[in-house]
């Protein structure tokens, strides 16, 4: 009888054993499957941001040779001024670290130079290791990237070149190459791949030889791989690349000993812990449902405002875009950027701005339905995604809403923020079938709401396509402007208003375009201003007043000068002072018969820069006047610290002389205030008698006008002025 209760309890405790034991067993097999399982997705989701980096901050960096192939394209394959171009790119585009030009695949420009100077005279086409990828790129004629290889003048590095064809009589034909260095260190330190292997992953980066097709490892961690890697391929222009990365360490293996351990002691429990632990699979099930949302929602939502984030977006509008021909359904994208959202960050701090955008974001979602779709696409623009949008009138009404709500006062902290919103629209099916030119245009349709003067919408049209379009033509003919020197000088007479007498003339300029004509600078000065072209421009215009005034009589008399506009970028060029003075001597005139004329705002803008600059002019013996005075914001008392000879008042002052009392007061303070200084005034834009008759009466010095004399090329002036002599 023992016996048998002994076999009895043993058989009840060897099943209660098992049974638990089993479980636990199960348990620990699932928990570490699901802790594999989630390593094993973090993993995945960190190799692909890396290569993701990597491919992102090449595609941007070799955006620079295409910048500088269309360049000498337009330029008919001659390039001057190569440095302050890629200096110029240079701040656009990072991630670089030189640009070079190759005609006929002989490198003969670089920037910057210092620390390049040994690849100066390099023939790619020469050099048996960089031969046969540079023939390829010109066979199929585009981006290749070579690398990373070590580099002439020292590191490693990978080169993109870009094979630039020239248009001729007899068709296309190879100008060369435009290239651009991305350093390896460089490129890799925009990821989290760290060498030294202190971040706890290890990798390597590899690719396959263009010569022997083997593959090779050019950079890896310090620490080796483990088995559970994961790779993933990087296309890069003209190879594949390959990144595989995994933790330094193994999965740890002590955590299945500890369970199977824990299962055997579970095994001695009571049937409520059997009950619980019957429980842990669906338990598990959660963690893992829960930790998978957390996971998609991390990479489909903007982690400051909750928000859906650009790629959930474009997956959205991909989907609508994909079923439009089933369901037929209308949709309206809007682009949103919140105006002068920069004074927030920088008066009250990035705190501040982020509290901003978290409280914008409340509102714009609290404007549409909630099947429309809000997302926030970086920095302070958004985008929403408006389903079933068939009424323009609707739209522009849930714009108005949006502009109203965003601009309402925010509080942050103790002050109140105010800010405003310019708006873009774009309607789907109407203005585009695919994801890219739906975004595109709402992105154009949203800078026409800014360029309309903020707070405002703007749908799209194809009107804003050919303004894009007009505009790159006007571009492209200024280029050709600059290179064949289309431009002319008119010149009208500054007479002193006592005597009537002229005292010197002011060098307009204008464009004689070859299909529209003359064009005056209305036209075209402000797209110069924009493409960086208005100091070359600005250097024709002195060259050529110097050249036309040593030509003339008027050289020999000695009683006249000319006064010629500088343009901010000019004023501000480090090279000014030498220019002007190697310009004045080439002409062979006296310095003191230039006067250069800037702008009242230009010289505010860095008060103590400027007076540097204009000292140094007075010291050649250019003088300097301030032009348009009083259309900024600076006072009279700044006046006296300025080395200048004259002050122009703006013509805005002297055109309702006749019939505003309060242009009087302001037009006589100057006069009176700059006398006291020791200036010159000079009235511009006197178109009648009467206006002449109140400046003179005030006490003015000089003065131009229609009603002197419009602006006339430079014979047409020296006779007018013969002529009333």
């Amino acid at each position: 009888m023992p016996s048998a209760v002994v076999t009895r309890k043993t058989f009840i405790c060897l099943l209660v054993f098992l049974l638990f034991g089993g479980i636990g067993t199960y348990w620990t097999r699932l928990g570490q499957a699901l802790y594999t399982n989630e390593q094993r997705f973090y993993m995945s989701e960190l190799v692909n941001g890396q290569a993701s980096a990597i491919e992102r901050r090449l595609t941007r960096s070799l955006s620079a040779t295409r910048i500088l192939a269309q360049a000498v394209r337009q330029n008919g394959g001659a390039f001057a001024g190569f440095d302050d171009y890629a200096a110029e790119v240079l701040r656009s585009v990072d991630g670089i670290s030189n640009l070079q030009l190759a005609p006929g695949g002989v490198v003969r420009h670089v920037y910057p130079l210092a620390g390049n100077e040994a690849v100066l005279g390099h023939d790619i086409l020469a050099d048996e290791q960089r031969r046969s990828l540079a023939l390829q790129a010109i066979e199929e004629r585009r981006l290749t990237l070579a690398g990373p290889l070590n580099l002439i003048q020292g590191g490693v590095g990978l080169i993109g070149r870009n094979p630039v064809f020239l248009s001729g009589p007899d068709g296309e034909t190879f100008w060369g190459f435009a290239s651009a260095l991305v350093s390896l260190r460089d490129l890799l330190r925009v990821t989290e791949l760290d060498p030294e292997g202190r971040k706890g992953y290890s990798y390597e980066l590899s690719r396959n030889n263009p010569t022997s097709g083997e593959r090779e490892v050019f950079s890896r961690s310090s620490t080796p791989l483990t088995k559970d890697s994961y790779a993933v391929d990087l296309e890069v222009p003209g190879a594949t690349w390959q990144l595989v990365m995994s933790r330094s360490t193994p999965t740890p293996k002590w955590r299945s000993t500890t369970g199977y351990i824990a299962s055997l002691l579970a095994g001695l429990l009571t049937a409520w812990v059997a009950y619980i632990l019957l429980r842990q699979p669906e338990r598990l099930r959660q963690i893992v449902k829960e930790k998978t949302y957390a996971l998609e929602r991390l990479a489909f939502h903007d982690h400051l405002t909750e928000l859906a984030n650009r790629r959930q977006l474009s997956e959205q509008l991909d989907r609508v875009v994909r079923e439009h021909e089933r369901y037929r359904q209308p949709a309206a994208l809007m682009y949103l950027d919140l105006d002068d959202f920069k004074r927030v960050n920088d008066t009250q701090g990035h705190d501040a701005g982020d509290a901003l955008l978290r409280k914008i974001a409340e509102r714009l979602r609290g404007c549409v339905r909630t099947s429309d779709l809000v997302a926030r696409l970086g920095g302070d623009e958004f985008g929403i995604l408006l389903l079933d949008a068939e009424s323009v009138r609707d739209v522009s009404r849930i714009a108005e809403k949006l502009i109203e709500t965003v601009e309402r006062p925010v509080v942050l902290g103790s002050r109140a923020v105010n800010v405003s919103t310019s708006v873009g629209i774009t309607l789907f099916p109407a203005d585009g079938d695919s994801v890219a030119a739906i975004m595109s245009n709402a992105d154009m349709a949203m800078y026409a709401a800014k360029k309309a003067g903020k707070r405002n919408f703007s749908f799209y049209d194809r009107g804003l396509q050919a303004e894009a379009l007009a505009r790159m033509q006007l571009e492209e003919d200024l280029n050709e402007a600059i290179a064949r020197e289309e431009f002319v000088l008119h010149y009208q007479p500054i007479i002193d208003l006592k005597s009537g007498e002229t005292r010197g003339y002011e060098a307009l300029i204008r464009w004689q375009h070859p299909r529209d004509g003359l064009l005056y600078p209305d036209r075209f000065i402000c797209l110069a201003e924009e493409t960086g072209k208005i100091t070359q421009i600005g250097y024709w215009v002195i060259r050529e007043a110097c050249r036309q005034l040593k030509a003339s009589d008027v050289a020999r008399e000695g009683r006249f000068g000319i006064a010629i506009n500088l343009s901010p970028k000019q004023f501000k060029d480090p090279l000014l002072l030498d220019n002007i003075r190697r310009i004045v001597e080439d002409a062979g005139i006296e310095a003191r018969r230039l006067e250069i004329e800037v702008t009242e705002s230009c010289v505010m803008e860095n008060v103590d820069e400027a007076v540097a600059t204009l000292r140094q002019l007075r010291e050649i013996g250019v003088s300097a006047a301030i032009d348009d005075f009083g259309t900024g914001y600076s006072s009279l008392a700044l006046l006296k610290q300025l080395p200048v000879e004259r002050l122009k008042i703006d013509k805005s002052f002297v055109q309702d002389l006749e019939t505003d009392p309060s242009d009087k007061k302001i037009v006589q303070a100057l006069i009176s205030m700059s006398h006291k200084l020791q200036l010159k005034v000079v009235a511009e834009g006197i178109e009648t008698s009467e206006q002449r008759r109140l400046l003179k009466g005030y006490g003015c010095d000089l003065g131009q006008g229609f009603l002197i004399s419009r602006p006339a090329p430079w014979p047409v002036q020296i006779k007018a002025r013969k002529a009333s002599s």
